[in-house]
C-alpha cells in the first residue's frame, strides 16, 4: 500500500514518449488550455471485504445457490446421475442389461434393468428406444435410492 502512495513520478516509458511527442512538457497541465491537475489522483486501497454486498443481494445469492443445487440434481440425465452417485459411494459402476426386445423392426420396444450394489431395478413399461429404456431404469433406481422424487 505504501508503494502506491510513495511512488516516484513517471520519468520515461512509452506513455511519456507519446505525451512529449504531442507537445506536452513535465510540469504542465493536460488539456487544450493546459489547466489539468498536476497532482496525481490519490488511491484508497481497500483490504477487507466488508460492505461489498448488500443484505438483499446476499439473500438473493444464497437463494440462487440453493436453487442451483436442486437443478443440478433434477436437471441431469438419470444415467449420468446414477453413474456419478455410484462412483461417489464406491458401489461400482451400474450394470445395464436388456431384458426384453420385442416388436417389428420399425416399431421395437425395449426394456432394460439396472443392477446397483447387487440390487436389480426394472421398470414395468417398455420404451420405444434403448436410450429411453436405460434412462427409465436409472430413474427407477434413483427413485428407490431417494435421490429423485416419485412422479
Amino acid at each position: 500500500m505504501d508503494q502506491l502512495q510513495n511512488a516516484a513520478p513517471v520519468s520515461g516509458g512509452m506513455g511519456m514518449h507519446l505525451l512529449k511527442k504531442m507537445g506536452w512538457n513535465p510540469g504542465e497541465g493536460l488539456g487544450k488550455e493546459k489547466t489539468g491537475t498536476l497532482e496525481p489522483l490519490l488511491l484508497e486501497v481497500k483490504l477487507d471485504k466488508k460492505g461489498l454486498l448488500a443484505n438483499e443481494e446476499q439473500k438473493k445469492k444464497q437463494q440462487k445457490l440453493a436453487k442451483a443445487t436442486v437443478k443440478t440434481l433434477e436437471g441431469k440425465h438419470p444415467v449420468s446421475l446414477l453413474g456419478e452417485y455410484t462412483a461417489k459411494r464406491k458401489l461400482g459402476a451400474p450394470q445395464y442389461q436388456i431384458c426384453m426386445e420385442s416388436g417389428p423392426d420399425h416399431k421395437k420396444l425395449f426394456l432394460f434393468k439396472v443392477i446397483v450394489n447387487g440390487v436389480e431395478y426394472k421398470p414395468e413399461t417398455a420404451s420405444p428406444n434403448k436410450k429411453q429404456a436405460k434412462a427409465d431404469a436409472a430413474k427407477l433406481c434413483l427413485q428407490h435410492l431417494g435421490l429423485l422424487s416419485v412422479t
